[in-house]
């Protein structure tokens, strides 16, 4: 298990967290839940930004501890969150092991830079002599004259992929992860539904143009513009997803070119009939667009850049769970407002489907940051199902029907916090888990909350109306 602790950071006084296979952050808007959401993200990527610095390094033969791994850290934080020199003093420390106490602390010196500190068994000896050894070898493969390159072009691709290969069990030790493909769901995906793929292509320049200049600024003058990486990484993963879906045309299409025992292929057909519930239809691509088809067989559709806000905002989630089900990818998913524009039933179906994808592999991750107590009280449920079977295995044929097997959440894989809890205790702590890890559920005073804060007001106003008839 993981934890992030962050003190004085934008708008988090303090806010101590666990990461587990599932975390939902609630609370209202301006709360923090981004921001929360983003330092992790920083966090669990730091292994890919290692990864692109170790195997391209061109400069040294071996693993230098200032040129490899801090001078990258502190280069991402200032491009994600901006020059630190105006910022009040902070800090950020990321456990990647609670249990081996293995953390990265971030906080800023007198001169206002970033400071790095690592816990002791953070690096050892074992890592800085394998990692030199793979930067040694890949430059040897890089330096081999022309000749020989042409002659042995192939062996050299193998001997790379290997390297690679190398290096990145040595990262997932290092890091404590096996996650081999990180994603932040923005929350404005939308904008990759509802314009021209012209504007697309003009937006995706414009973003990497500021990312560009940015990167050439001073210190000081460091622009934060973890947005605009966020975006271009999420275009780059929904470009993608669209050439994967062009080639079958559907989601049907992938499911017949997947070549898996039928169980596997029978699971993806469930998850393809849920998508199509939530969409109000099937999803098709071709070379005029996307489309939403609503009837298969009178062939009514209407173009994605036209359909529902609903439509549009779940179309890049949906194809995500089912691409990442489908090739088995070992992921993590930081996903804004799953619920935006999306009906409570939808809200349901797709945090089912959330949870199947993350059920899908012991390694899966899912963060979420949320408005919805709907979207608490489905993943209560999901948490209720397997505590219900727990308890009695006989139910669990009854508890199926209610909720599928694949959907159902295990107490220890979920962590669940409030953001701002001005309305929800007496005690007006920032950041409050809503987790009882006693009964295995989300806490049911905080479920009930909004409910009695909206009852209240209803009674309230009846008592009013029953005086004034009173008075009559």
């Amino acid at each position: 298990m993981q934890k992030i602790t962050i003190t004085n950071f934008g708008a988090i006084k303090y806010a101590e967290i666990e990461i587990r296979k599932i975390l939902v952050l609630i609370g209202k808007q301006a709360s923090g839940k981004s921001t929360i959401a983003k330092l992790i993200y920083f966090f669990k990527s730091l292994k890919d930004d290692l990864f692109t610095q170790i195997y391209h390094d061109t400069q040294k033969d071996y693993f230098d501890t200032d040129s490899d791994l801090i001078s990258p850290i502190r280069d991402k934080f200032y491009n994600f969150f901006g020059s630190t020199f105006y910022l009040p003093d902070f800090e950020i420390k990321f456990h990647y092991s609670i249990k081996e106490d293995k953390f990265l602390k971030l906080s800023i010196d007198e001169n206002k830079r970033l400071t790095t500190n690592f816990s002791p068994n953070f690096l050892n000896d074992n890592f800085i002599i394998s990692a030199s050894n793979i930067k040694r070898l890949i430059q040897q493969l890089l330096n081999v004259n022309n000749i020989r390159r042409k002659q042995l072009q192939l062996f050299d691709e193998e001997e790379k992929i290997r390297y690679a290969q190398q290096l990145s069990i040595l990262l997932n030790v290092l890091f404590e992860s096996h996650q081999n493909n990180a994603l932040f769901i923005i929350a404005g995906r939308n904008a990759t539904v509802s314009y021209s793929d012209l504007f697309e292509k003009y937006l995706f320049a414009s973003v990497q143009r500021t990312l560009e200049e940015n990167t050439k600024q001073s210190f000081k003058r460091k622009e934060q513009t973890i947005e605009e990486i966020l975006m271009l990484k999420f275009m780059v993963n929904v470009e993608a997803i669209k050439d994967a879906f062009k080639k079958f045309e559907n989601f049907e299409g992938l499911i017949e070119s997947y070549e898996e025992k039928e169980s596997a292929r029978q699971k993806l057909h469930i998850i393809k009939n849920n998508i199509n519930k939530i969409l109000k239809g099937e999803y098709r691509i071709d070379n005029l667009g996307e489309k939403i088809v609503f009837n298969e067989g009178t062939e009514e559709y209407v173009y994605l850049s036209n359909a529902s806000s609903g439509q549009q905002e779940s179309i890049r989630i949906l194809q995500d769970v089912f691409i990442n089900i489908l090739y088995n990818y070992k992921i993590l998913r930081i996903l804004e407002e799953p619920e935006a524009h999306l009906f409570p039933i939808a809200q349901k179906q797709l945090i089912e489907l959330l949870a199947l994808m993350v059920n899908h592999n012991d390694d899966n991750q899912l963060i979420i940051t949320t408005h919805s107590p709907y979207i608490l009280t489905v993943f209560n449920n999901l948490l209720f199902a397997n505590r219900v079977v727990k308890k009695n295995p006989s139910a669990e044929s009854e508890v199926t029907e209610i909720i599928p097997k694949d959907c159902w959440l295990d107490a220890c894989d979920f962590s669940a916090y409030s953001l701002g809890n001005e309305s929800i205790l007496e005690e007006k702590d920032y950041c409050e888990s809503i987790f009882n890890n006693e009964k295995g559920t989300i806490k049911q005073n905080y479920l009930d909350t909004v409910s009695e804060i909206l009852g209240d007001d209803f009674q309230a106003l009846y008592n009013i109306h029953a005086k004034t008839f009173a008075r009559k």
